[in-house]
Order: structure tokens, then sequence, then C-alpha cells
């Protein structure tokens, strides 16, 4: 049956795949299954070796727009060329070994309408100070990324970007392993962002695909206190002088802190990647002995009085907004 939403706004689902012929197939037939129907499946293969290639070719849904790399260009650039391609005014990514559940683009598609002024959604589990859907300002994403509980830490099939907003952010940059923490960094300088309830997507983890690699070499963690110091200097961060002075401060007690933990388990190049790539200097060495400084980007939330929207925004509600 076609849901009456079908009526809405084309969201493209885009699929990067690289040798993933034992999952794609679910991962493709995951979307055809969607109660929401007006979507295009993108999918970009990146020169597979395997078999890949002919599965993807076995589909004939007219939905499906599909590319083959005629060279392996990477993870990100093949993500940045299906932001280029894409027709929809959304955008999830759903990788070659991921699956989105029945229900996972209609809610995504409504909450988003709901929600005109935030340039991406984040799915996140419970919160006992917080009721889904909820908008936060840039103020209260960069509060809670470097004082405390963000609202990152999830798979990149857990956004729904504006596909617009997403393009004109620029590229998923290649100078950090961590590209897809970097660019909702950056889009949330300028943008609200909604936070919906998760249990929409399932990311599959696999040995031997990038996240798992690059956390197992050290770079994922460099990269991700690269980035924030980077958008700590950046002209557009929303946080105030003194609190940027005290992030900085948060940052080098947890580095010193690691350094710690690195010595006593003789990880020296450890040691040394966080010196010589952080600038981590003599003078932060005590920073360890600092008291963490928290805030609460949800300042005043309890459970007995979450943060919340009012219940008339919620799209799914039938009461009048009040």
């Amino acid at each position: 049956m076609t849901s009456t939403i079908d009526k809405g706004h084309l969201i493209t689902v885009a699929m990067v795949a690289y040798n993933s012929s034992a999952y794609i197939r679910e991962a493709i037939e995951s979307v055809l299954c969607s109660s929401y129907e007006r979507f295009e499946l993108l999918i970009a293969d990146d020169n597979s070796t395997d078999d890949t290639w002919q599965i993807i070719q076995s589909y004939t849904d007219p939905r499906i727009r599909a590319i083959r790399n005629e060279k392996n260009l990477g993870e990100y650039p093949n993500r940045d060329q299906c932001v280029r391609l894409a027709a929809g005014e959304y955008l999830i990514f759903i990788d070659g070994d991921d699956i989105i559940y029945p229900h996972g683009l209609e809610f995504s598609v409504r909450m988003l309408d709901a929600f005109p002024e935030c340039g991406m959604a984040l799915m996140r589990w419970f919160r006992n100070n917080l009721i889904y859907p909820a908008i936060i300002s840039p103020g209260q994403f960069y509060i809670g990324e470097y004082f405390g509980q963000g609202f990152l830490g999830t798979a990149f099939s857990n956004v729904v970007f504006r596909t617009e907003i997403l393009r004109n952010a620029g590229s998923l940059t290649m100078g950090y392993k961590c590209g897809d923490d970097y660019i909702r960094y950056k889009i949330a300088l300028h943008h609200p962002a909604l936070l919906i309830s998760d249990s929409l997507t399932w990311w599959r983890e696999t040995p031997g695909q990038a996240f798992q690699t690059h956390h197992r070499s050290g770079r994922l963690f460099l990269d991700s206190y690269r980035l924030r110091f980077e958008f700590l200097d950046h002209p557009d961060c929303p946080l105030s002088r003194e609190e940027i002075a005290e992030a900085r401060e948060n940052l080098y007690k947890a580095l010193s802190t690691e350094i710690l933990k690195a010595l006593f388990k003789f990880k020296v190049e450890k040691v040394r990647g966080i010196v010589s790539e952080l600038k981590f200097q003599p003078r932060h060495w005590l920073k360890c002995f600092n008291r963490f400084i928290s805030k609460d980007p949800l300042e005043g939330s309890t459970p007995v009085n979450p943060y919340r929207c009012p219940i008339g925004r919620n799209p799914y509600s039938k009461c009048p907004q009040s």
C-alpha cells in the first residue's frame, strides 16, 4: 500500500559500495522495501574487484541510479560524488553493507519536513532528560561535544541531511579519517540540528572496514582531536571566548591522561603522535590533575522536566500546535 506521504519530497539514499557482494543485495532490498516510495537509490560502486557490480546490475527498479567508478576513488571522494549527483531534497547514506528499516525513510522525511530550520537530523538513543524530536542550536551542539555528553558517536547512516546544506558545506575532507564527524561539525556551525529517535537504520561492523583499520592504527584517535582543535579556531565557532579557552583545557586534560596511560603501557608511538601532531607542550603535562569542566547543553532539563519541542510540532501529532 502506498503511504500518503509518498507525495512528499524526494530523498536520495546514497549507497557507496566496494567489494560488498556478501551484503549489498540485502542493503538494496531494505531500501526497496521502504514504506516511503519517493526516493532515488544512488549506488556508487568504487571499482569493486568482486561481483558487487554484477549484483547491482541485476536490479531493474527505475528508482535505482547506479554508477561504477573507472578507478577506485576511496571512501570520501566516492561519498562526495554521491552528494554532487543527488537529486533529492534530503540525503541519507546507507552503505552497501547497511540496512534501513521499512519505516526509516518515511519517518526521516516527515521529521525534516516539520522542522525546515534544521540542517540535518541526528538519530539518537534514549536520554532521560530529552523527548524527541528536539532542536539544538549550534551553541548547544558545541557545548555537548566539548563539555560533556555530545550528540555524535553514531554511524554516518544515523544522519539525514538537507542536500543543499550538505553540498554547500563542501567536501567530506580527506584530511581526516573521521571526515563524517568533520562534516557534521561544519554543518552545526551555522544550522540548528534536529534530534530524532533511533532504530531507523542498522549498520554492519565487518572485519577490515575502514573504521576498524583506522581505529587500530590510532589514526582515528589523533584525527578526532585534530578536528576538535580546528573547530575551536574556526572564526564562526559558536562558543564564547571563555568557553573556547575552557574547551581547550578539557582537550589537553584528556590528552595528558592518554599520554600517561600510553606511557604506562609502553605505547611510545601514540605519545609521539600526540606530541607532534597535536602540538602537545610540556606545560600541558599537568592538565591531567585538573577538573574536567562540565556543561550541560540541555541546561535546566531533568528527568522530571525534560528538554522538548511542543508536542504539536511532532508531525505525527493530531494535536493543534500551542
